[in-house]
Parts: C-alpha cells; structure tokens; sequence
C-alpha cells in the first residue's frame, strides 16, 4: 500500500444547478478572489453576490448540460496519469482536489490521512502561475495536510507554462482544427489565443507574474507550430468595474471582424479542461460575437482534458519533484 498521493488542485463548478449558489459563495469567500478584510465581511459580500448572481450563473450552467464537467475531466486527468506513472513504477494515488465545489481538498486530504497517506504532492492545473488562483490552491492544500495529515511530507509544484508536454498538446490540437477549415493553411487561420483575466493591479502592485507565463505560453506554441499562422492574445471573464488584463476578446473578435479575417480559431490556453468559460462563454457568447463581426468561420480547439499528450505531460511534470519521491 502507497504512502504517497498528487493532489490535482483545481476552482472546481457546480455539478448541478443546485449546486450553484455554494459554489459561488465559496468563489467569492476566497481572500485572493475578494480582497477584502475582516473575514467576517468578506463572507458577507461573498454571500450578497452569490444572490445576485445565482440566476444569471444557472441559467449559463443550465445552456451547457446543467453543471460543469470540471470535475469530470479532473478526476479523468488523475485516474489517467495515476495509471502512466503506475506503468513506470511508481506506485501512488492521484486525486482530485477543489478549491470551490467536491471534492473539496480538505476533504480529500482527510480521506487519503485516513488511509495511511504521509507523502503529499500539490500540483495546481493551473499552466500560468497567478495570485488569484495558485497561490491560493497550494495554501489550502498546505493548510489542509497540516490539520488532518500532521507531520506528513508536503511538497509542491508551481507552474509550467512552457513545459514541452503542455506545449505539444496545443500544437497537436491547433493543428487539427486548422485542417477542419475551409482553407486549411496556417497562414490562412488567425489563432486567438483567450486567456482568463485578472484584476490589472495585481501586475502592477504586486507583481502577479500571470501575464508574463501567459505570454510565454503562447510564444512558445506559435514557435511550436513554426510560426506560420497570424495570432494574438486576449483576455475573457472579466468582473466587476476595476480594470482588468486585456484587450477583452470579445473586442479582439469585433477588431478581426473589422480587419476583414475570415477564418478564426480560439484556443483557451489557462485553462486545462473544458468547463463553462469554453463551453459557454466561447462556443456560445463569442461565437455570437464572430457571426456579428461578419467573422464566417469561427472555431475552437477542445480542452485539453484527458488528451494522451497531455497526460504524458502532466506525468512528467510529478515525476520531477524529486523530493516527493525521495
């Protein structure tokens, strides 16, 4: 029996529509999402805006299935690197781990305590290093090994924005989609590469490195794929009235429409799985957005969810913390 376990850290979504409005209250509570202090009034803001927003967010949940598959692809993308390092024969358990929704990391470090775990391995899905999302998965799952594994090994895994796996997967993707269009030349498709923003005084004030790794993300896949395709980087997800990243891509598909590029294709490229930023606010909201632009074909590439590349490269990216092994 093993003693070590990856935690596959990840927001999480509701599973369902009722579901919602505890998924958004945990959103809104995290101190890294909602700057504000004492804790106390954090929580009651966090709790103000998952009223307001319940209707709008289930009705979004509800025009793509009913839930997020995030838990889904997280748990397929644990189960299938689980089995590649059990064939190069390193016995342990990969799970899932959420920040927002089950299965929360509190409760699956307390599940894998109770079966003997005392090695732990945090591993954000999260390419990009930011304050808003890595910073505060490690802390939870530190926090969390502390209380219900008390004096196990904990180590973890920051970012890996330009890790040759990572970077293959969305070449090999960006690939095929380019051959599904009516012209199948890169140099004919504009890739729009759409990245989650963040609040713009997060780089300025406290030197979040996110839109660097973003930028070095994309770089690194254009040079993948030989450059031979035009391309461009926006920022979507935007809330609230501070200023965020941008420029927003919904005004980056308005600018291409006006340019007359007739072929686009988006790819998602902070986000490791299909959820409802892709399912929802790329196939529907944007790809409204292409048709008003006189944009006639409008694409994008898949998560990379539980893609055999990806898994190859997530695999890799455990093997090298040496000391979780050690």
């Amino acid at each position: 029996m093993t003693d070590r376990a990856i935690l596959f850290l990840q927001l999480g979504g509701p599973e369902n529509l009722q579901e919602v409005p505890s998924f958004l209250y945990r959103l809104f509570s995290d101190p890294d999402v909602i700057r504000v202090k004492p804790a106390i009034l954090r929580k009651t803001i966090a709790a103000s805006i998952a009223l307001a927003r319940q209707r709008t967010s289930r009705s979004l949940y509800a025009s793509i299935g009913g839930g997020s598959p995030i838990r889904r692809w997280t748990e397929a993308q644990a189960a299938g690197v689980e089995n590649l390092l059990a064939e190069s024969g390193r016995d342990v358990l990969v799970r899932a781990a959420m920040n927002c929704s089950a299965p929360l990391v509190e409760d699956v470090v307390a599940g894998l305590a109770g079966r003997g775990i005392r090695r732990f391995l945090a591993f954000p899905l999260y390419p990009q290093y930011s304050l808003t999302t890595t910073k505060g998965a490690l802390e939870r799952s530190r926090a969390a090994v502390a209380r219900f594994a008390r004096g196990a090994g904990f180590h973890e895994l920051g970012s890996w924005p330009v890790h040759p796996g990572f970077v293959a997967a969305h070449a090999e993707s960006i690939r095929e989609e380019i051959g599904r269009f009516p012209d199948p030349i890169p140099g004919s498709v504009h890739l729009l590469y759409s990245a989650h923003s963040i609040p713009k005084k997060l780089v300025t004030r406290e030197g979040d490195p996110y839109p660097r790794e973003v930028e070095a993300s994309v770089a690194a896949i254009n040079s993948a794929l030989g450059g031979r395709s035009p391309s461009s980087l926006a920022y979507q997800s935007k809330l609230g009235p501070v200023e965020w990243l941008g420029p927003p891509t919904l005004d980056e598909i308005g600018r291409l429409g006006r340019a007359g590029v007739g072929q686009v294709l988006v790819i998602p490229i902070a986000f490791v799985s299909d959820h409802v930023e892709t399912l929802y606010e790329v196939d529907q909201l944007f790809a409204e957005a292409a048709r008003k632009a006189r944009i006639p074909h409008f694409r994008r590439t898949p998560g990379l969810n539980d893609g055999p590349t990806f898994l190859r490269a997530l695999a890799d990216l455990a093997l090298s913390s040496e000391p979780f092994w050690g």
